[in-house]
């Protein structure tokens, strides 16, 4: 059975790279700090930080030491499924030695090939030929408006669900929540809408959910959805355990050239982003909020506390 601690504030170590990083700002924190291992995290790192952070990991963020591939449960190709697996179950592995109790996994890919985590080889991948007749826009790799309801993106988005649902009942079995995260709209990515992330806590129960607010606002850019009611229908599913915060750059335009669309993890206070609103729905809905900002990471948690602390009073 797993158990779950609700509504804890965390940091992703995305932002803090180093031993010496991590303990300063440990060091001038106001409050006790609770974090999520990051997907960039090598083993060496992992190790280094282990006596710090022991019992203060709410979560990790797969694959978890860090790999040459993301994991892609969509594919078809059995040797990119089994290195997927592989790579799951050593991140798994990850999570009991950490005592975290959730994690964090984006769904899978559209595509059969194996998804490099180096971000210039990813852009590579997605400005092939395979993508090529869903792209909208080059930079980004930014998607066709109705990328997700062509065939060539179901097809994939069922495979990712059929094998979801195998590894969130290992995940189970081993005490740790599986919570799925909702991605931007780039070609490949999947589960991208409110829609589909009620659709696959409905089709596979098995798995929980990562609220990605940054994401989902990129999303309502390009897909013209309302922010706040997808977020609203996001939590009502109550499958949402754990969260990821920050803002980006992103606004909707009239067409291709208008549109600006960045997934840029800032500071929660910037570009208009409605945190307050924001963390209120999150902080009623008893789910972890993990901030997930490249900068700042200190000021962004004092931030998200003085938030709470008017809530509760």
């Amino acid at each position: 059975m797993v158990h779950e601690s609700k509504g804890i504030p965390a940091i992703s170590l995305v932002s803090l790279k180093t031993v010496e990083s991590l303990r300063l700002v440990m060091e001038a924190s106001p409050y006790p700090l609770h974090f999520e291992l990051s997907y960039e995290m090598t083993r060496p790192l992992l190790d280094s930080m282990r006596e710090m952070i022991l019992g203060s990991v709410v979560s990790i963020h797969a694959a978890c030491p860090n790999t040459e591939y993301f994991p892609n449960l969509a594919s078809n190709d059995p040797h990119v499924l089994q290195q997927s697996l592989i790579d799951l179950h050593a991140s798994l592995d990850t999570a009991n030695s950490f005592e975290a109790q959730v994690m964090v996994l984006h769904p899978g890919y559209a595509t059969n090939q194996a998804v490099p985590s180096h971000n210039g080889r990813r852009q590579e991948l997605l400005t092939g030929k395979e993508f090529h007749p869903y792209i909208w826009r080059e930079s980004g790799s930014i998607c066709i408006p109705s990328y997700t309801r062509t065939g060539h993106y179901l097809q994939y988005r069922d495979n990712a669900m059929a094998h979801l649902k195998q590894f969130a009942i290992e995940c189970r079995d081993r005490g740790v929540t599986l919570a799925i995260e909702n991605l931007n709209p780039r070609v490949g990515y999947l589960f991208q809408t409110p829609e589909e992330m009620v659709e696959l806590v409905t089709e596979v129960p098995e798995c929980s959910l990562c609220l990605d607010v940054g994401h989902l606002w990129i999303s309502s850019c390009l897909y013209g959805f309302d922010f706040h009611q997808g977020v609203r229908d996001i939590l009502d599913t109550q499958k949402v355990v754990t969260t990821h915060l920050h803002s980006n750059s992103s606004h909707p335009g009239s067409d291709v050239q208008s549109i600006q669309l960045e997934d840029d993890h800032t500071s929660l206070d910037k570009h208009g982003f409605p945190y307050e609103w924001v963390i209120s729905q999150i902080a009623a809905s008893g789910a972890h909020m993990v901030l997930e900002v490249k900068e700042h990471p200190l000021d962004n948690f004092i931030l998200l506390m003085g938030e709470l602390e008017k809530l509760r009073s």
